[in-house]
């Protein structure tokens, strides 16, 4: 496959990431119930699939969790207060195998790239020739068929998106992609990048990353004769990781850091990594690196830009008042949650 072929992969197939193939009239509301039902569905898909798989002698994609909100599903089926609590989609991780040749990150991502392309084109074949009861197989053939359309027994159909992720980032990406329950996942996203642009990092799918040119770090907008380094993918313990890199390991965890030298993947919150962050700017201060206020006062002013960028989209996009409103209050919550931990250090 040469770079303008798997250029096109891409784009064909990740420029529709994460919109809707279902038309209104034809979608189920995502309930708790709903997402749990839709989730056994899926796993039998790729179950099937998976059989088929090793009836080729093909290694098999190993499907790890729902992600994003909808992780939830579980406990807020059993809570009262959140049984009719809907989502606005299901997203499925997946962990697609890759047989790295090679230590260098540049070089596999290319070889990442080519495994989402050899196993996108086997789900196609799959679906095409085995026509799986659990799907709507002329939606799913539609598009991007990572975004699996289910039919559900009572009627109706749901969307289920696979998250496509490798073996070394899955445990990484179990605790990114998870938002503070009751919160949109927007709000932790901002704050991660806000961090991240701060010492310009990268805290996405893959861990953090650093990138270099010319032996200057740069911004993940740089892509041309870039070396890439991995700071962390351990989520548990990234912001530690963090604080290791930029003191080359000489340095004297404060006691916050001590206490959030990550985020807990099983208890996502907002206020917990924002302490961590208060715990890395003040070892960092300690160090005489930089001065934490200033850190904290810089990371906490893109945090409300990104925070106002997100709603901006969704007005773009017709939201309603009602809904325009409650994003505007959980963000001025969760604002004033981490300007109190910031100011409060």
């Amino acid at each position: 496959m040469n770079s303008l072929q798997n250029l096109r992969f891409l784009v064909r197939y990740y420029l529709t990431e994460g919109g809707l193939k279902l038309p209104p009239e034809d979608r189920r509301e995502l309930t708790p119930e709903t997402v749990l039902e839709a989730k056994e569905l899926y796993l039998s898909f790729i179950a099937g699939f998976n059989s088929w798989l090793r009836s080729q002698n093909i290694l098999p994609i190993n499907p790890v969790s729902l992600t994003g909100s909808s992780i939830y599903a579980p406990k807020d089926r059993e809570d009262k207060e959140r049984q009719n609590v809907t989502y606005g989609d299901i997203d499925y991780l997946v962990s697609f195998p890759t047989e790295y040749t090679t230590g260098d990150l540049t070089s596999r991502r290319k070889e990442e790239s080519e495994s989402v392309k050899k196993y996108t084109e086997l789900l196609e074949k799959y679906i095409q020739i085995k026509r799986p009861n659990q799907l709507d197989v002329e939606k799913t053939l539609r598009s991007n068929v990572l975004m699996v359309i289910i039919r559900l027994p009572a009627g109706g159909f749901v969307q289920v998106d696979t998250v496509v992720t490798h073996p070394p980032y899955e445990e990484w990406m179990k605790g990114r992609y998870t938002p503070q329950r009751g919160v949109k996942g927007y709000v932790t996203g901002n704050l991660y990048k806000a961090l991240g642009d701060y010492f310009t990092l990268t805290i996405g799918t893959e861990g953090v990353l650093a990138r270099y040119k010319d032996k200057e770090r740069v911004s993940s907008k740089v892509r041309k004769d870039v070396t890439i380094k991995s700071v962390s993918t351990n989520f548990k313990n990234f912001l530690m990781d963090i604080a290791e890199y930029a003191t080359g390991g000489d340095f004297t965890p404060d006691r916050l850091l001590l206490q959030y030298p990550g985020v807990d993947p099983e208890n996502v919150s907002v206020s917990s990594l924002a302490r961590g962050i208060v715990g890395l700017a003040k070892t960092l201060e300690a160090r005489g690196i930089l001065n934490a206020s200033e850190m904290l006062s810089k990371i906490y002013e893109s945090f409300i830009v990104g925070l106002e960028e997100n709603v901006g989209k969704k007005l773009s996009k017709d939201i309603t008042q009602s809904q325009h409103d409650k994003l505007m209050k959980i963000n001025q919550e969760q604002s004033k949650i981490v300007k109190d931990i910031f100011t409060g250090a």
